[in-house]
């Protein structure tokens, strides 16, 4: 053990003591025969590892040292339980302990050798199908390979559609996944807004969860850590026991949101309607998560308040979530200002108050620490004395900087919080979309340059050279190659950096942005948002670089084609669907002309044979190994969603109007976890996959190319 800490060397001896005292009990228990003692013990010494496995007891150091203990089980298993048919799933499945030639059977059965730890997700699929309640029921007892949540939900729903859904399967599978409440209620982890529709078998297992709550939450004592987390109980007993229980966060947390009839609102009502007025508040904080706390304002005396509750529920404490800024201020008119501050105060809400202007300070200081509802606030907020609506969009746009420095996921959101901070700033402005804002702010960061300076004897001035900003200065009449120390010591220096970092940012901005965007896309602009696109320094510099189509199918670079109509950006796809892709980056050569961002020499991939005969699935990339760090990072600057090992795809991005891209990968837990094994990729549309044939080819090769480079940056060796 020369790998592990010196301070958790003893931990992890003793850890392994016990489990060899395990290992012997059960070689006791196999010579006698004791099957059922067998499977009892397995249970023991799975909980053993995983807790002896913890950060606090070894620093989760045990695991890679119990090889030996796992292989001494591995033959005490197979020879208490041998496994007589290797194909046969029901037969590989049966058994407490899972060995490792149990997993490599079961590998071969579900076409995936060599996994660790094998899917059994074909299973489901075969037992559902089939009724096959035996092999259903394995598939949530057994310790072998591993089921998605929405899997184990749906074996559960078709054990309890012929009525063999039982405790024991219910308790095992919450056992396994003690989220697992999320597919049975049909709830999102990500978006607790979110309402998806609930599994057939959730009133039984609601059942099962009451029942064993009420249990372990009466007198004397509570017993927490055995319930299943997300499930929600009914009925007005758990409420009240809950307000009866102030000093118990839990309580709170678990039983004061329980699901409510019409009725026992009523009946919630009058109990407190003579109850002391903090408990009718503490009550109220108990139903605001049940989305019911309405029915007790006129107990607080705000019957007014009710239309600004819901806006305050309906924002997000942690997300961007786009507001309606005249509702807010209606809201607040309704419930007075006094009632409004009463309100904020007994649930606050960081963009109601921004909407009103009453958090200024806090609202800057935490879109300065990229929190997202705090950068959608930004936007909101009413413009201070003295500050523009240009000095606030660049503020917005200082924020937005830093998005890309963040970590895989965290950057789409963070993006996603600037675009709603940029809606909202354009109600206050009174701008009729986010769109016209921009083009404004951007058009006056180019009109309201300041001029040319005269520092001294110099004449300075920022001229573009292509679409870089570069600051010129000259004497006499003399171009100067660099600037002189005094020009740069004079205080009126700082203005000519900032005028040129803005032009420099706006440049960035359209490259990665707009023109990226275009490109890669197909996408196409009318006249109007052509002509305000060229309007811009950056926009004059990069348009002329692209090849274009206009109205009449005609290609070609700016003076070559109809600039009255539409014009779609060309991608390369379409030159090479005209013939034209060879003569393009031919001539792009002999011009010498440089591209913003890559088009005619863009990668460009086709639907193979291969992946033709397969229909709808892509293994162009199936087996690749990469680090997962890396290519999460990869995949999140590419517009991707990287998701756990647990859903039903590891990551995932649009890739058109009502089309995605989505891709299964096998991975430990999450990207970045270690090295991950590239999987396939499919095109959905409404949850169901789309022939190759009919994706459209400009989106295939996009998300082929976002794949490549993944596997070729990221790839292992």
């Amino acid at each position: 053990m020369v790998d592990v800490p010196d301070m958790f060397a003893g931990e992890v001896r003793d850890q392994r003591d016990a489990l060899w005292r395990l290992a012997d009990q059960a070689a006791g228990l196999t010579k006698a025969g004791d099957l059922a003692g067998l499977r009892a013990l397995a249970k023991e010494i799975q909980s053993a590892i995983e807790s002896g496995n913890s950060i606090d007891r070894t620093g989760g150091h045990l695991d890679s040292h119990i090889d030996d203990v796992r292989a001494a089980l591995d033959d005490i298993y197979d020879s208490a339980f041998p496994v007589r048919n290797a194909d046969d799933a029901g037969d590989v499945l049966d058994a407490p302990w899972p060995t490792a030639r149990r997993t490599v059977a079961l590998a071969a059965i579900v076409d995936r050798v060599g996994w660790p730890t094998p899917p059994l997700e074909p299973l489901a699929d075969r037992a559902i199908a089939a009724g096959d309640v035996h092999l259903l029921r394995l598939l949530v007892l057994t310790p072998l390979g591993r089921a998605r949540r929405e899997t184990v939900a749906r074996v559960l729903d078709a054990l309890h559609a012929v009525g063999e859904l039982d405790i024991e399967v219910i308790e095992q599978a919450f056992a396994d996944d003690e989220y697992l409440g999320y597919a049975v209620m049909g709830r999102s982890p990500s978006d607790s807004a979110a309402r998806l529709t609930p599994a057939a078998c959730a009133p039984v297992v609601l059942d099962y969860f009451e029942e064993l709550a009420w249990r372990l939450t009466s007198p004397p004592e509570s017993d927490w850590d055995r319930l299943p987390e997300v499930l929600v109980p009914r009925g007005l007993r758990f409420v009240l026991r809950a307000v009866e229980r102030p000093t118990d966060r839990r309580m709170a947390e678990r039983f004061g949101s329980a699901e409510l009839t019409d009725d026992e609102r009523t009946a919630l009502v009058e109990h407190l309607r003579d109850r002391p007025d903090g408990e009718r508040r503490y009550a109220f904080g108990l139903r605001l998560p049940a989305g019911d706390a309405g029915v007790l304002l006129p107990l607080l005396g705000l019957p007014g308040a009710e239309p600004l509750l819901r806006l305050v529920q309906a924002a997000s404490t942690t997300e961007a979530v786009r507001q309606d800024r005249v509702a807010i201020l209606v809201a607040v008119r309704q419930a007075g200002v006094d009632g409004a501050r009463q309100l904020l105060a007994l649930c606050p809400s960081e963009i109601i108050s921004a909407a009103l202007g009453w958090n200024r300070t806090a609202v800057h200081k935490r879109a300065k620490n990229n929190a997202l509802a705090g950068i959608a606030a930004l936007g909101l907020l009413p413009l201070a004395d003295g500050e523009t609506v240009l000095d606030r969009y660049l503020a917005v746009r200082e924020v937005a900087k830093r998005g890309p420095k963040l970590g895989p996921n965290r950057r789409h959101s963070h993006a996603a919080a600037v675009a709603v901070a940029l809606d909202h700033l354009a109600q206050v402005a009174d701008f009729p979309d986010a769109g016209r804002l921009e083009w404004d702010c951007e058009a006056r960061i180019a009109a309201e340059a300041p001029g040319d300076w005269t520092i001294g004897e110099y004449a300075v001035a920022v001229r573009l050279s292509g679409a870089e900003p570069i600051i010129s200065v000259s004497k006499a009449g003399e171009q100067l190659k660099s600037v002189p120390a005094g020009v740069r010591r004079d205080t009126r220096y700082a203005e000519v950096r900032e005028h040129q970092e803005r032009l420099r940012d706006q440049a960035r901005r359209m490259r990665t942005g707009m023109i990226e965007r275009l490109v890669a896309t197909g996408g196409t602009l009318a006249p109007d948002e052509f002509a305000r696109l060229r309007s811009l320094p950056a926009g004059a510099a990069m348009l002329p670089a692209l090849i274009w189509q206009d109205q009449a199918g005609r290609i070609g670079l700016l003076d070559e084609v109809d600039l009255d109509g539409p014009l779609t950006a060309a991608h390369p796809f379409l030159l090479y669907e005209r013939g034209l892709l060879d003569h393009w980056q031919a001539k792009l050569g002999q011009l010498q002309l440089q591209q913003p961002v890559k088009q005619a020499f863009r990668e460009l991939y086709l639907v193979s044979p291969a992946e033709g005969d397969a229909v709808d699935v892509s293994r162009r990339f199936a087996g690749r190994t990469v680090d997962g760090k890396v290519a999460g990072q990869l995949l999140s600057e590419r517009g991707w969603s990287t998701h756990d090992r647990y859903d039903e795809h590891q990551a995932s991005r649009s890739a058109g109007p009502g089309i995605s891209a989505a891709l299964t990968c096998d991975l430990p837990g999450y990207f970045g976890g270690g090295d991950v094994v590239v999987g396939v990729v499919r095109f959905l549309s409404d949850g169901s996959a789309v022939p190759l044939a009919e994706v459209p080819p400009v989106a295939f090769s996009e998300v082929i190319r976002d794949l490549d480079l993944v596997v070729s940056v990221a790839g292992q060796v």
